[in-house]
């Protein structure tokens, strides 16, 4: 089956907003001081869905949308390399992308066992930024005719 190039193109922004939105609520977990409200990982409270308080919904939103934006990496690397194959850039910036969100989750669990240690929860937002960053140029090359 043949992705279409603007089918790949809106997947491609709809993961780069995707990944900026995941950030915006990173940044919400952080500045609310919603970070602990889940004090385990992967589960909340050692439930799927916990009971709501405020900071637990702020919590649990950030990782809500971080299923959603695995997905969406995925689907993206998935389907570069049905479209553009290997080697071209975009094949390879999807493919680091979804490598570096898997690094990113892992160290999303390590920031909840630190206890939001500040170094781990900065060290996660600047792997937060390389992912959005390698997302952006997979959606950016998209548009590029070569």
């Amino acid at each position: 089956m043949a992705v279409s190039n603007s089918a790949f193109q809106n997947l491609a922004v709809a993961t780069v907003a995707s990944v900026y939105i995941l950030i915006v609520l990173g940044g919400l977990v952080t500045s609310t001081g919603s970070g602990m409200a889940c004090p385990d990982w992967p589960l909340c409270h050692g439930q799927v869905i916990p009971q709501m308080t405020p900071a637990v919904l702020v919590e649990f939103t950030h990782r809500l949308w971080t299923i959603l934006v695995t997905i969406l990496v995925i689907a993206t690397a998935i389907f570069a390399w049905r479209r553009y194959r290997w080697p071209h850039i975009v094949t390879a910036f999807s493919t680091l992308t979804m490598f570096l969100l898997f690094a990113q989750v892992i160290l999303g669990m390590v920031t909840v066992q630190s206890g939001t240690e500040p170094t781990i929860v900065t060290a996660h937002l600047a792997l937060a930024t390389l992912v959005f960053g390698s997302a952006l140029v997979t959606a950016a090359r998209s548009f590029v005719k070569a």
